[in-house]
């Protein structure tokens, strides 16, 4: 993304692709999604949607399947409050009105600028007419990415579109450099990454700790311990993770650098620790 780093629009682990993989300052009126911080994270399978290791990511497409994302506005202005809304329409061009329960709701959205900063993870709602919205405003101008999350009689679906943000000056950066340990809101995060190759099953499992002591009561956000999105450099792929147990199971599709947004609540609120892991051949 082209942006600077410092509070970025005011927007998960869509459970998505790497081990559970399935994502600035976007508002949330429900839930308010913060950063992360320990205690082996465990997280309980949702339903699962087991993708063949050829298969394209999720995420590069607004259309897929007869699916179409249709954003009613894409550009934006910095520091100005707006209604970030839009409709899923089928072949027929019709808006969709029915939608499964994924993850403990009908719709994520993801919103996340494109050198992998200010992600947020929003749950808008659905009017009457299919259309789905929710308060943004961006603190920082730049190239964003909207990711729509969703399932439909069974089959999970992730399309995505840009979303631009003007008035003010910005850079482009890559993503962050890897770093085994994330502090956010008072928390550590360690992430253990064991055998990460492209193309092969890896295992992603994270340690929580506040103040130098595990934390060990984590409560369950989106109907698990841990919630987890990774987005790849280059054309942030959305990738589908699925918790196992108490890892993520991964497989990465390509060399290069990933970006991990783990997500997980405890004290009465939800934290993102984020990391960025190099994928060798």
């Amino acid at each position: 993304m082209y942006a600077r780093r410092t509070g970025l629009f005011a927007l998960g682990l869509l459970a998505i692709f790497l081990a559970a993989v399935g994502i600035g300052s976007a508002v949330e009126p429900a839930d308010k999604e913060g950063g992360g911080g320990g205690h082996d994270m465990e997280a309980e399978a949702h339903r699962t949607h087991e993708e063949p290791a050829n298969h394209a990511p999720a995420g590069l497409a607004v259309s897929e399947a007869g699916y179409t994302l249709r954003l009613e506005r894409t550009f934006f202005q910095v520091t100005e409050p707006g209604v970030l809304r839009f409709t899923i329409t089928d072949a027929a061009s019709q808006p969709v009105a029915e939608f499964d329960r994924l993850h403990e709701r009908r719709m994520h959205l993801i919103v996340v600028g494109r050198d992998g900063t200010g992600f947020r993870h929003l749950h808008p709602e659905m009017d009457a007419e299919g259309a789905w919205s929710i308060p943004v405003e961006f603190a920082e101008p730049g190239a964003y990415r909207a990711f729509a999350d969703f399932s439909i009689m069974g089959e999970q679906h992730t399309l995505a579109a840009d979303v631009f943000v003007s008035g003010g000056e910005f850079e482009a950066a890559p993503f962050a450099a890897p770093l085994p340990v994330d502090r956010t809101d008072g928390y550590d995060v360690r992430l253990h990454a064991d055998h990460v190759r492209a193309g092969q099953p890896a295992s992603l499992s994270f340690a929580v700790a506040k103040d130098g002591k595990p934390v060990a009561n984590l409560a369950p956000y989106l109907g698990a311990k841990g919630h987890l999105v990774a987005l790849r450099e280059g054309d942030l792929a959305y990738l589908h993770v699925h918790p196992r147990g108490h890892s993520f199971a991964a497989t990465f599709p390509t060399a290069g650098r990933y970006r991990l947004y783990l997500q997980f609540k405890h004290g009465g609120a939800v934290h993102t620790a984020e990391f960025t892991v190099e994928v060798p051949r």
